[in-house]
């Protein structure tokens, strides 16, 4: 064997099983790393010129932004959704990416799941509807509520104001006038009425 044919055998498989074989132990990355030592061999040994080298490299070392890659994963998924599946045991009925006639739909959820930067359940959900935004801007609202000694206003929940997760402000409250967003309970009012 010369040494022309040896250096092409260290790139099949049968030949140099170490390279190719990814045990479920190996770090994620693994190929692109094994990738990326053949082609800096292929290229000191002068087998790539230095324009495919950068192209390659590049190539692999390039990175993807979350939402790129997300979504690729939601044309997929939409994709997904039209191969029939076996309702009554979940496994598709045709073709789908890489998976064959059979596969369960657990594992392709998996699938999709471990990639998704917002997983499976965003997916199921429906592709376009993120509450992120909303949950944060509860979650600033509900910061300006305050301790409430009120009883009778409308914003009180159990002693806590509660006006500014409805008027999405905080209320007006002085030394002077103290909270002048008050407003009495029906049940305040009522009693007033009935007194008078």
């Amino acid at each position: 064997m010369n040494e022309q044919t040896a250096e092409k055998n260290l790139y099949r498989k049968e030949e140099n099983p170490s390279v190719w074989d990814r045990t479920p132990e190996q770090p994620s990355g693994y190929h692109k790393r094994v990738a990326l030592e053949i082609i800096d061999q292929l290229h000191q040994n002068n087998r790539l010129d230095n324009a495919d080298y950068n192209a390659l490299h590049d190539g692999l070392c390039e990175i993807e932004t979350l939402r790129d890659r997300d979504d690729v994963l939601e044309e997929l998924w939409a994709q997904f959704a039209d191969v029939p599946m076996d309702p009554k045991t979940e496994r598709i009925e045709a073709p789908f990416l890489s998976w064959g006639l059979g596969t369960s739909r657990e594992e392709i959820w998996h699938w999709f799941d471990c990639r998704h930067s917002k997983g499976v359940a965003y997916l199921l959900r429906g592709v376009g509807i993120d509450k992120a935004g909303q949950f944060s801007r509860m979650m600033y609202l509900r910061q300006l509520c305050r301790e409430c000694t009120s009883t009778t206003c409308q914003f009180n929940h159990g002693g806590e104001c509660r006006f500014a997760m409805v008027h999405e402000r905080k209320p007006h409250i002085s030394d002077v006038d103290g909270c002048t967003e008050y407003n009495r309970t029906e049940n305040d009012i009522c009693q007033s009425i009935e007194e008078a």
